[in-house]
């Protein structure tokens, strides 16, 4: 099985059962409280060590909360975020979490969204 399907597949295994929906895909619109797996760029990074090839896959966890109820909206992404670092597997290195945005969806209305960079290493 390639790198980035066992990633992705060890991600959403990871993440479910929270009470946060998880998708693997980037949806038309992501039902809020929701977390979106969605490949980083760049994406797949070949590194070479010596005679070994190795590889290093890059994914961006989007967490996506209402922002309906203003004052609840930034404890509860707090909230998320920490759930999902909790739940990251130890076989992956968070790379960085950006500050919460407010994003418009169009007709849907607006959420809260947080990217939370990660990834994984594997050695051929």
């Amino acid at each position: 099985m390639a790198l980035s399907t066992e990633a992705r597949s060890a991600l959403i295994s990871a993440l479910e059962g929270n009470g946060i929906r998880v998708y693997d895909t980037m949806p038309a619109v992501p039902k809020p409280p929701a977390i979106v797996i969605i490949p980083d760029s760049p994406w797949i990074i070949p590194e070479r060590v010596g005679s070994s090839l190795n590889y290093r896959v890059r994914w961006r966890v989007l967490v996506v909360i209402s922002p309906r109820n203003n004052e609840a909206a930034t404890t509860d992404i707090e909230d998320a975020i920490d759930t999902v670092l909790a739940n990251i597997p130890a076989t992956m290195n968070v790379e960085q979490v950006n500050a919460p945005q407010l994003q418009d969806t169009g007709a849907q209305g607006s959420v809260l969204t947080t990217e939370i960079n990660v990834s994984a290493h594997w050695k051929e």
